[in-house]
């Protein structure tokens, strides 16, 4: 089961879309990288599930994530490097700010690399 959140970008009045699922295409699973607002600023993450808590007065969207740590810049490209930590968390859906590409480590970097193409914000609120 594929589930897919729609988040609302503000800034360009554009929709991004976010997918999680075990099973994407026949092609094995998909867990979409996100930058959402955490406690310490604009934070990164995977997706790992979104689901939705029904109480009696009010649903609550949610999303189970693995969160990743800022590292810090690339010497030679400048493009942000994080770290998997292993840190399972929760967050509210409506804290995502939009999808980001992330990198898998290399032979030549041993970080995650945020390879953002859409966007260069994400470049000037993390200095």
């Amino acid at each position: 089961m594929c589930i897919t959140y729609v988040c609302h970008m503000s800034a360009a009045l554009k929709y991004d879309y976010v997918r999680s699922t075990p099973q994407w295409r026949k092609t094995g699973a998909r867990y979409d990288c996100v930058v959402f607002n955490g406690l310490n600023g604009l934070e990164f993450a995977s997706i790992l599930a979104l689901f939705t808590l029904h109480t009696l007065t009010t649903d609550l969207r949610v999303a189970l994530i693995r969160q990743y740590h800022f590292v810090g810049h690339h010497s030679s490209s400048d493009y942000i490097q994080l770290q998997d930590v292993n840190q399972i968390d929760f967050i509210f859906v409506d804290s995502i700010v939009r999808a980001v590409h992330i990198l898998p480590p290399s032979t030549y970097n041993p970080f995650l690399t945020v390879q953002d193409l859409s966007s260069p914000d994400i470049h000037l609120c993390l200095q």
